[in-house]
């Protein structure tokens, strides 16, 4: 577990997504909302690099990995994911009452699922492949 996570959750209405960062304490900083697509993607992860550096790390259900390109672009990038799976996700979801607040409560709660060992193991950890060096000589 690296020190900054980032939770990742549909915005209301289907307008694009929202961010929301978190630091090791568990702290939240303001929410970043963006659009859906390939561009915002980018967008939001070199935001990400240049506001609380490369090693953040993404936190976002597994249904929504496979739909949205910034699980992907993280991945490409060197980053590391943290997948959610809906058991875990609809028993924060009641238990946190994430149901009536607003997407930056529930991306906040996502980004600190990580810090909480007895939640850490529930959760599956993607990392970049290694890659490969050509030989020098």
């Amino acid at each position: 577990m690296t020190g900054f996570t980032c939770g990742v959750w549909p915005a209301r209405r289907g307008r694009g997504l929202v961010a929301v960062v978190v630091d090791e304490e568990g702290t939240a900083q303001a929410p970043l909302p963006f659009a859906r697509g390939p561009e915002a993607a980018w967008a939001l992860l070199s935001w990400l690099d240049a506001s609380v550096g490369l090693d953040c790390e993404l936190v976002l259900p597994d249904w929504l990995a496979r739909s949205e390109d910034v699980a992907r672009f993280a991945l490409e990038r060197g980053g590391a994911v943290w997948l959610v799976p809906v058991p875990i996700l609809e028993a924060v979801h009641v238990v946190a009452h994430l149901a009536t607040g607003p997407p930056a409560r529930t991306a906040a709660a996502l980004a600190r699922l990580p810090l909480a060992p007895a939640l850490r193991a529930h959760l599956q950890r993607l990392t970049p492949p290694p890659t490969q060096q050509m030989p020098l000589f």
